[in-house]
């Protein structure tokens, strides 16, 4: 341990640093801050230090140095306050072992700071101590271990269905079973109406507006109100203000139905505390564990409106339509924009958003009036709730189809696939901590535990592969399904509908390809497929009952345009 020679140490005063985390044996009172302080305080009047003063860090790591208190001892260490800093040991400054070697051997020597770590009899007042690097060597690898053996615990615990976070918004931990959740009443009506607004059409800013405007306490003030310690940022923002971000959280959080959702983040390391959003094939997600804020239905609706959906204000006072981000150009495949006439704002149309790019990858505008559209796509939801209400037999076997039955034997192939992986991953992740613990203990060197926890984690990792493919395929499949058996009831409730609504068309339209306009004997017609909701492009049969979809509109340049259903590709 290097050494100042400039100045001898005068009686100043003296920072006693103290820290405590949960890395440390919390049942160990002899690490607890009260007894640090006591050793401390009476080691400091030994040395002769009468003037003293505590900086103290509780519930914070060693790994990393980035803490108020010890931060501010540095600055009175740079101010000149300071002459010497006592340490119950040196694991107190910190368990990072570059960092902690540059206070001691560079920062403290620099600045005339006396460093006493009391039980490791470290004091570079009596000249340097060998030991002291190796010691800072071993107090990071204990943070090391520590963390290993956390991930691991976490890992088990993650993968047997215990939430490895806390309640989100709107639920609160069961006091008789802490490894469920309750609905917290009171927060889950908040979320109900986030869910609804939205259903409802209203963006972002209009949400938060609504609640700030009716008082409610955005989460961490609620829960604060409620004596509720939760961890983030304490902003010092008004109590009824809610951010954009908040919201769409909210909006689409899986939790809400009932599920928990474990290993949603990760750091790279156990010196970085930033948390990093993990693939989603890395998640692990057990259904139905907890009884559900929103229904999945309405969930899954809401994640269909928001999902890609990139609104523009069409109007100077902020109008959007119901149809933004559901209509498709069938020739580039990229979305079609909201606009209004520049010369007449009652005139709003859609055009393709590649089209007038510098790069030019669609050849066409795509352009279609928003009120002829609105006409079509009326009046086809009126063929179709028709069609249902009056030949119901033929329109389930339409939606049904005759595969259901070798979809549903696919289905149960690839469920028992997939248990039989997630069984497996289970059990490499036991083998693994028997592997460690073999280890540590002796019984296996080196050199095999390398080899063999590769085998298992190439394993692993080919069925981590595995796992999602089959996941993805599941839950695509499952959403149609659920739709197929809900879509008849949810026409039925719009029969009699004499306009369009948001509700209307998120549930039961997935999107609309809207084709170029085009000269069809002299007169001007746009095709347009509407994909419903499970049953996709759905042509309704002809009947004598069903009148044909017949919708033209006369432009302000005398131009007649007319209505074609277009095939589906």
């Amino acid at each position: 341990m290097k050494q100042s020679n400039n100045k001898k140490h005068n009686m100043d005063t003296a920072a006693l640093y103290c820290r405590l985390s949960r890395d440390d044996n919390l049942d160990c009172e002899s690490n607890s801050i009260t007894n640090q302080k006591a050793i401390l305080k009476k080691v400091a009047k030994e040395k002769g230090y009468e003037d003293i003063q505590f900086f103290v860090d509780d519930g914070i790591s060693g790994t990393t140095l980035d803490r108020p208190g010890f931060q501010q001892m540095i600055k009175a260490i740079e101010a000149g306050y300071i002459s010497a800093v006592l340490v119950k040991d040196l694991s107190r400054l910190g368990r990072d072992y570059l960092k902690v070697g540059y206070y001691t051997e560079e920062f403290f020597p620099a600045h005339d700071v006396r460093l006493i770590a009391v039980s490791d009899g470290v004091d570079s007042d009596e000249g340097d101590n060998e030991f002291t690097p190796f010691r800072n060597i071993m107090n990071e690898w204990y943070a090391k271990d520590i963390s290993k053996k956390r991930r691991i615990v976490n890992k088990l615990k993650g993968n047997s269905g215990v939430p490895l976070s806390p309640p989100p918004y709107g639920y609160m931990k069961d006091p008789d079973n802490a490894k469920r959740w309750l609905v917290d009443e009171e927060a889950a009506v908040v979320v109900h109406r986030i869910y609804q607004m939205a259903l409802d059409g209203y963006g972002l800013s209009e949400i938060t507006a609504a609640l700030a405007r009716d008082g409610i306490l955005n989460p961490m003030s609620y829960w604060q109100s409620k004596g509720i310690n939760r961890g983030g940022t304490k902003s010092s923002v008004p109590p009824t203000q809610w951010g954009h971000t908040t919201i769409r959280k909210i909006l689409t959080m899986q939790e809400y139905c009932g599920d928990v959702i474990n290993f949603k983040t990760y750091s790279k390391s156990y010196k970085m505390k930033k948390r990093i959003a993990n693939d989603e094939e890395n998640r692990v997600v057990f259904s139905n564990v907890n009884e559900a804020v929103i229904d999945r239905e309405t969930w899954e609706k809401v994640q269909s409106l928001w999902r890609g959906t990139r609104r523009k204000k069409p109007t100077v006072s902020g109008e959007r339509s119901i149809f933004s981000g559901l209509l498709k150009c069938p020739e580039c495949g990229g979305n079609l924009n909201y606009h209004f006439n520049q010369g007449n704002h009652d005139i709003k149309f859609f055009s393709c958003c590649n089209h007038n790019t510098g790069y030019r990858k669609c050849t066409s505008t795509h352009y279609i009036r928003l009120d002829f559209l609105e006409q079509v796509v009326l009046q086809e939801i009126h063929r179709l709730t028709q069609f249902a209400d009056e030949y119901e037999d033929d329109f389930v076997k339409e939606i049904i189809g005759h595969s259901a039955k070798t979809a549903a034997c696919e289905r149960s192939l690839r469920q028992r696939e997939l248990d039989g992986l997630l069984a497996r991953d289970k059990e490499l992740d036991v083998l693994f901590e028997c592997l460690y613990e073999d280890n540590v203990s002796g019984k296996i060197d080196d050199a095999r535990f390398s080899k063999m926890a590769k085998r298992y984690e190439q394993e692993q990792g080919e069925n981590a592969a595995k796992v999602k493919a089959l996941k993805s395929e599941l839950r695509k499949a499952g959403g149609q399904l659920m739709t197929a058996d809900n879509f008849l009831e949810t026409i039925r409730r719009y029969t009699d509908a004499r306009e369009l609504s948001q509700r209307m068309v998120t549930e039961l339209i997935d999107h609309i390809d809207v084709y170029h306009a085009e000269k069809v004997g002299g007169q001007t017609v746009q095709r347009i497929t509407i994909f419903y909701n499970c049953i996709g492009a759905f042509t309704v049969p002809e009947r004598e009952s069903i009148p044909e979809a017949d919708v033209r509109l006369k432009t302000r340049k005398g131009v007649a345009l007319s209505y074609s259903q277009a095939k589906a590709g």
